[in-house]
């Protein structure tokens, strides 16, 4: 059993990177222009992950449940560090409509859908059976290490190190909400909209406004980590009770 968990994350972590450093050596090669050929060599990684899903029929297993209404207060924090990258970034660049759409499809629907499906879907469902804790680190700890391909693009180490940081508390934050009950819906929306912002801003976020957003981050994911670790136990009294 828990060779068989390990090689399933391996698997799917392989993918990933596998995917990525690809659509990482086209746009080297093409060097395209526009945000539609920046991204489209992960079409069919998406298409295949969306398809797998729609074929088990069984979409509520990965989390893709409709949006949990009563707890639209705790995605709060989320919406505030989206504010701060707008600002930081001085807006959006208005130059070209069609690049603004393409953009946001592209980090919506693809980029955001996959690695939201993956490491907050997949990993995050077959991780459990390890424990809901294990499960949100472990997951996180990927989705941060996988943002060091950026060192391959020619990003600097500082702003790598930085991303990685970023990446790993998002993660645990992401994680952390599914598991408070939110759909992955939120979690997707989200993702797409930092990156559509960071990709489309006017000026490049500056290095303050990151250390912001991790600290809001942080205290973020405390409190989202005691609300799930009492609703576990409180999940754990009941089960020991019926028994």
């Amino acid at each position: 059993m828990k060779q068989k968990v390990i090689a399933k994350i391996i698997g799917l972590e392989f993918l990933i990177i596998l995917f990525y450093v690809g659509n990482g050596a086209f746009v080297s090669i093409k060097q395209p222009s526009g945000p539609l050929l920046q991204f489209v060599m992960l079409v069919p990684l998406a298409l295949g992950l969306f398809f797998y899903i729609a074929l088990k029929k069984n979409w509520q297993m990965y989390f893709f449940h409709p949006i949990q209404k009563n707890h639209l207060l705790m995605i709060l924090p989320l919406l505030f560090v989206l504010g701060i990258i707008f600002v930081s970034t001085k807006g959006l660049n208005l130059t070209s409509f069609s690049d603004l759409i393409f953009m946001f499809l592209m980090q919506v629907l693809i980029v955001a859908f996959i690695e939201e499906t993956v490491f907050r879907g997949l990993m995050l469902r077959i991780l459990l059976a390890k424990g809901a804790f294990t499960a949100v680190f472990i997951s996180s700890l990927l989705f941060g290490i996988t943002h060091a391909l950026q060192l391959l693009g020619g990003q600097s180490l500082e702003d790598t190190i930085i991303q990685i940081i970023y990446a790993l508390l998002v993660g645990l934050v992401l994680s952390l909400l599914i598991l408070d009950g939110q759909s992955i819906i939120i979690t997707i929306l989200f993702h797409g909209f930092n990156n559509f912002f960071n990709f489309m801003g006017n000026v490049e976020s500056p290095t303050l406004s990151g250390y912001l957003i991790i600290l809001v981050l942080f205290v973020y994911m405390l409190v989202l980590w005691k609300r799930v670790k009492k609703s576990y136990a409180i999940n754990f009294m009941k089960n020991a009770k019926s028994t």
